[in-house]
């Protein structure tokens, strides 16, 4: 069925509707937001601050600490952001991926590769890492990051191109602008009944998308504990999702000539569809009410509804949130990611770093003092002293005026600088000890130390990545559940019949497949592959490392392996080591592995692409034998020959002797036969000479 296209640059400024027949639905979605925002307005003003107190120069001195110290130096040694940024980077260099499985007999594992191919190519296509990268860092800093899938066209300059495909768009500053249904307890939020994301647009941009002269922004309920001089002008426009399900009637169609049934949604079915259905032989032959779940979308502002986009490809609410650390207290839900507990540390280090340096800015350096008569006539000496690296440097001494005798040379005094109290170091060392344990700034993991075993570095290494655990393991749920969202919207994307759809191998390489193809599998069974409308799919989702250092431990697995079967199994080893450099990076390496990989394949270790396999076939074909083989083709032939005359000499004696035995046989019986024939003549003649002469009887006139 034809899926109406919601990305936001299609929505035209022609279909927008005037919102005043839908002011009920206006008043409601407000007082849902209100709802929402008075509950949770500390918790998301508590995470915007965490990200702004790690990535916003100033920010760690805002709020009502700064009073505290308006009028003193403001240091910031921004610790948190190192022990973010090692999250960031783990989570970078392990991926999650999604994979698809068949849950039933309807399903196949092709379809199911299929699915991880198109997933992936979509992802590309559309930019979506960047978007699954937004998520995951305002989730490990602030404590909450989403994204949003929507279709569109496949190419929106084309008029003659109508397929959809699916797209992942980031949703910036998620904990601002993404609200779910308060009745929701899953992570996932799979069991909200409507969803609401805020969309921030220059006012230029609102009236040229909707037409509208003066534009109404959609409210701003977050209280925020800051103030920024410079922020650019906008307007914010909601995209209102909301779960409808009611009872439709589900029609089943028959067709008696291919044997099949199909079914469709009453609600779905225009007259034309349905008459060029029963042009082709489909009878309707029952029907059923079915509860039926829909997703409805309008994009609101904040005076009236922009447009009513009707009900959306599939059916659920195309919003996928990431949780840093989530919790319910106290019947609220809690979100916080990594810097909400290294705040407070954080400040206290900063304020007695910022003191050390006032202190050390305004303490004068150690000078000596001396009265006017010992330094009159040394005043430039003295002062160049520093310049000049002067060894020494010359007096007057100090004499009595009375007596007329010397006093001393020496300062009378000596103005010091001032010593730092040992509270303040106390609080320097503890708190930098206490940021840097909470961040994990500086662990000391990736150190490679004297004397410290691999073992006990792999230890340290795994102790440091439980900190990061349960940002990947909730980033690992949102993933699996983007894949069952992805998996109901291409039901209703990818149904046309032939379609060619991009796909996308787990290490980068490009294919395509065809939707809905016909093909006999290994045990000879007709089937239809690529059909997503067939069978129910399981998504999983799991952490992996980047391709190239999967690559990496690949390549030092395999010369493992060669270096063991070297002396026990050398075809073995080679095989291993060819695959390894097969598997290698490396500048200038294309020739030789592509060289190696053809090795690999002729000899049955790596299997062929079809283009290779085609290859490698019209090579047989074409290929000239060489003498050697000639003479050996030309001896196998003689051999073959002098094999067929032997059977045939076999054959030929072998009917000379059935010739002959049948000849005895058949001379046998004539000599039988005769030697029956004198039996019976003498036989006759000797019962002849014994009988009496037969007597005539007499006539009734002779007696």
């Amino acid at each position: 069925m034809p899926v109406t296209v919601y990305s936001d640059q299609n929505i035209a400024a022609a279909d927008v509707n005037d919102g005043t027949a839908n002011a009920p639905l206006l008043n409601r979605v407000l007082a849902q937001y209100d709802e929402v925002c008075a509950a949770q307005q500390e918790e998301r003003a508590l995470m915007l601050q965490d990200r702004r107190f790690a990535f916003i120069a100033g920010a760690q001195w805002e709020d009502a600490w700064s009073d505290q110290w308006a009028n003193g130096i403001m240091v910031e040694v921004n610790e948190v952001a190192l022990g973010l940024q090692k999250i960031v980077d783990d989570y970078r260099a392990n991926r999650v991926i999604v994979n698809f499985r068949a849950a039933d007999d309807k399903a196949s594992e092709v379809t199911a590769d299929f699915l991880d191919g198109l997933f992936r190519a979509d992802v590309y296509n559309s930019k979506g890492q960047q978007a699954f990268d937004n998520a995951f860092e305002e989730a490990a800093s602030g404590g909450m990051g989403a994204w949003e899938l929507c279709n569109e066209y496949e190419d929106e300059f084309d008029p003659d191109n109508e397929y959809q495909r699916i797209s992942f768009k980031a949703v910036t500053d998620a904990d601002q602008s993404v609200f779910f249904d308060p009745n929701a307890r899953l992570y996932d939020k799979s069991d909200a009944m409507w969803a609401l994301v805020v969309v921030a647009m220059s006012p230029a941009a609102y009236e040229r998308q909707f037409n509208r002269s003066a534009p109404t922004s959609w409210p701003n309920d977050i209280t925020k504990p800051y103030y920024d001089w410079y922020t650019p002008t906008i307007v914010r426009v909601a995209r209102y999702y909301e779960v409808e399900i009611k009872r439709s009637k589900l029609l089943t169609f028959r067709n008696v000539l291919i044997d099949e049934e199909e079914k469709h949604w009453a609600d779905d079915l225009s007259d034309a569809t349905r008459a060029d259905m029963e042009a082709q032989g489909w009878r309707e032959v029952r029907q059923r009410m079915v509860k039926r779940r829909r997703v409805h979308l309008w994009v609101l502002s904040g005076s009236e509804v922009l447009e009513d986009c009707g009900y959306i490809a599939g059916n659920q609410i195309p919003i996928v949130p990431v949780y840093g650390q989530r919790r319910f207290i106290d019947n609220m839900e809690r979100v916080q990611g990594h810097v909400r507990k290294a705040k407070d540390p954080q400040r206290v280090n900063n304020t007695m770093i910022s003191k050390l340096v006032e202190t050390a800015s305004i303490a004068p350096i150690e000078r000596p003092i001396f009265t006017p008569q010992q330094i009159a006539g040394h005043e430039h000496s003295w002062a160049v002293a520093n310049l000049n690296r002067a060894p020494y440097a010359l007096v007057n001494p100090l004499v009595d005026e009375s007596s007329g005798q010397i006093m001393g040379t020496g300062p009378v005094g000596k103005v010091e600088p001032p010593q730092l109290p040992p509270v303040i170091a106390t609080l320097i060392q503890y708190m930098g000890d206490s940021v840097r344990r909470l961040t994990n700034a500086d662990d000391g993991a990736g150190e490679v130390r004297a004397n410290i075993s691999a073992e006990a570095m792999d230890i340290a290494a795994t102790r440091t990545d439980a900190k990061t655990a349960i940002y990947m393991d909730n980033f690992r749920q949102s993933m699996q559940r983007c894949g069952e969202i992805y998996l109901s919207m291409a039901r209703d994307i990818y149904v046309e019949e032939g379609r060619k759809a991009d796909t996308l191998g787990d290490d980068g390489e490009e294919g395509t497949a065809v939707l809905m193809e016909p093909f006999t599998d290994e045990r000879g069974r007709f089937m239809i592959r690529n059909d997503l409308s067939a069978g129910r799919y399981k998504v999983i989702a799991d952490v992996t490392e980047a391709t190239a250092t999967r690559r990496d431990k690949t390549v030092k697995t395999l010369v493992n392996i060669a270096q063991i079967a070297g002396a026990s199994d050398p075809t073995l080893a080679m095989a291993a080591l060819n695959t390894a450099l097969v598997n290698m990076d490396g500048e200038g390496m294309k020739d030789m592995q592509d060289w190696v990989r053809d090795r690999l394949v002729q000899q049955g270790i790596l299997k062929p692409t079809p283009e290779e396999k085609q290859q490698l076939e019209e090579a047989a074909a074409n290929q000239q034998p060489d003498p050697q083989s000639l003479a050996l083709l030309a001896m196998a032939e003689k051999e073959n020959r002098l094999a067929h005359k032997a059977e045939a000499d076999t054959a030929l004696s072998k009917a000379k002797t059935v010739e002959t035995l049948v000849g005895a046989q058949a001379k046998q019986a004539e000599s039988e036969r005769d030697d029956a024939l004198a039996l019976k003549d003498i036989t006759e003649s000797a019962l002849a000479a014994v009988q009496p002469p037969k007597v005539s009887p007499r006539s009734y006139r002779e007696l």
